[in-house]
Formats: structure tokens, C-alpha cells, sequence
């Protein structure tokens, strides 16, 4: 059986063409919400962990805050529609797993919509932790429908290795040694998970 990532390769490059058209104004309402509650700092650096078709960074361009933008992507077809949106980020096909970014480098991380379908969430939540500056904030926007639900929708998802509970997610942040940490609905099913280094 092939493992997850190019599953997820795989559903992403397939999708890449009409994710907008069926997700992108719901996503964007959730993204300028979580947006809205971090309050980003001016001229932070920030990285967009699977930052899919841009709309995320998008927003953030178009903040006026001075930002240094960077967006990460396992599926090309996904990047290939964002590098047509987007002037100023600077976009690559990585993995989570993988980054190769140096430790302390960004004042902001942000993984919205993508922590699902991560295969080894403690080592990326160890990857988000070094890259990040002391002080600076992780913030995880995504999805939970409740135990049964997240249990159906991880099975006809392609590429979904599991779904978060808030509880779960905030766990996640506290045995990874991440402080100060917060969690807002910033939709009907999502919630924004947040803390710093």
C-alpha cells in the first residue's frame, strides 16, 4: 500500500483544479478569523504549512503588514495554482516531515486545514517547535465533527490519518512543550489551536 504523503500527493494533484471552486470562500472565512484572533505582529516572518492553493497567504499579502511570507506543499498542482495568485511568498513542494528550514527562523507558523493529514503529527509538531523563534506562535486552524464523525469522515477522506479533538489538539501542544496556549471556533466544525515557544 502506498503511504500517506503520496496519497495525499496523489488526492491533492487530482483536486488541485476545483479546490477553490468547492472550498475556497468557506476556508477563507475561517482563515481571516484565525487571522483575526493571533494578531500578527508587523513585519513577522511566517510560514504557511501546507498552504494548499494560497488563499492563506493571500490574505497575509495582502495585510499590508510588511510580512515575510513562505508557503510549504506536498502536491505541485496545488503550488502551481498559488504561484498564480500570489506576488511576494516564496513557495516550495516540502514535506512537514522534511522542512530543512533553520531552527528559529519564523515568528509565525500556521498549518490550516492540514494537521489531518499529517502521519507523524509528534514529529511535526517537534518540527514546528524548532523552526519557530522563542516567542514565537503556532497556530493549527482545523477540523473536528465530534468523535463518531471524525471517525467517518477519517475513512472517506483520501490521505485523513486522523482527526483532532480540541482536547486531543491542545494535548498535542502541551506534551510539546508549548505555552500560553488558546483555542477559539472559528467555524461551525473548526477550531484555531494556538501557543508559543
Amino acid at each position: 500500500m502506498k503511504n500517506l504523503e503520496q496519497i495525499n500527493v496523489k488526492f491533492f494533484n487530482l483536486i488541485a483544479g476545483y479546490y477553490d471552486f468547492f472550498f475556497g470562500n468557506w476556508i477563507r472565512k475561517t482563515q481571516k478569523k484565525a487571522i483575526n484572533v493571533v494578531k500578527i505582529k508587523d513585519n513577522s516572518k511566517i510560514l504557511d504549512a501546507g498552504c494548499g492553493t494560497g488563499n492563506f497567504l493571500k490574505i497575509l499579502e495582502n495585510s499590508k503588514k510588511n510580512l515575510s511570507l513562505y508557503g510549504i506543499d506536498i502536491s505541485r498542482e496545488m503550488l502551481r495554482i498559488a504561484k498564480g495568485k500570489l506576488n511576494k511568498p516564496k513557495l516550495e513542494i516540502k514535506s512537514v516531515e522534511k522542512m530543512g528550514f533553520k531552527d528559529n527562523s519564523f515568528d509565525y507558523v500556521f498549518s490550516v486545514d492540514a494537521f489531518h493529514h499529517y502521519s507523524k503529527p509528534d514529529l511535526v509538531m517537534k518540527n514546528f517547535y524548532k523552526i519557530l523563534k522563542k516567542n514565537g506562535s503556532l497556530a493549527v486552524v482545523d477540523l473536528s465533527f465530534g468523535l463518531a464523525l471524525n471517525k467517518i469522515f477519517q475513512k472517506i477522506e483520501p490521505g485523513n490519518n486522523k482527526m483532532y479533538s480540541p482536547e486531543e489538539m491542545k494535548y498535542l501542544f502541551e506534551i510539546n512543550k508549548f505555552r500560553n496556549i488558546k483555542q477559539n471556533k472559528v467555524g461551525l466544525f473548526t477550531t484555531l489551536t494556538y501557543g508559543t515557544k
